[in-house]
């Protein structure tokens, strides 16, 4: 199972990829001009209405989670293909009102091949429980080049 999250702040920049989970970092491949555009809207279409199946059996099963984990996960949408519509790549958009963020989880569909909605529900859970986390505790991983400061050299005349 793989999938590279995302954290967006208010005014909409993403920050960095933040972390992966599962086996190091996917490989996203690209849609080409060889592909049937009615075979990758099919594709895109599965793997929206599964997403869209995981995303509900998440809902029903967090029951028990804390009330922010389920307002969370209240606002998921899925996308079968994910924009910009140049890769085989279904996303999880979820807010988080409370940090002012917006979370996205982004999917190579080889990923979902075999894997079973409850499967990927454990998953959104814990990419959700993960991202609080993370929020909480100040420990997303920093954009690279954040805080340091450069020292511009004088030109010589």
């Amino acid at each position: 199972m793989t999938e590279v999250v995302l954290q967006v702040s208010n005014i909409g920049d993403i920050s960095e990829v933040h972390y992966t989970l599962g086996d190091g970092m996917p490989e996203f491949r690209r849609i080409t001009k060889r592909d049937d555009p009615a075979q990758i809207a099919a594709l895109a279409a599965r793997y929206e209405a599964f997403l869209a199946e995981a995303l509900g059996i998440a809902q029903r099963s967090a029951g028990s989670k804390p009330q922010l984990v389920r307002d969370i996960l209240a606002t998921g949408t899925v996308e079968g293909l994910a924009q910009p519509h140049n890769s085989r790549i279904a996303a999880l958009r979820y807010r988080a009102e409370k940090y002012k963020r917006t979370w996205h989880s982004l999917i190579p569909w080889e990923s979902l091949e075999d894997e079973a909605p409850a499967e990927r529900a454990e998953a959104i859970l814990d990419m959700i429980e993960t991202s609080i986390r993370m929020t909480e505790t100040d420990s997303w991983p920093k954009p690279r080049g954040a805080g340091k400061t450069t020292r511009r050299k004088k030109r010589r005349r």
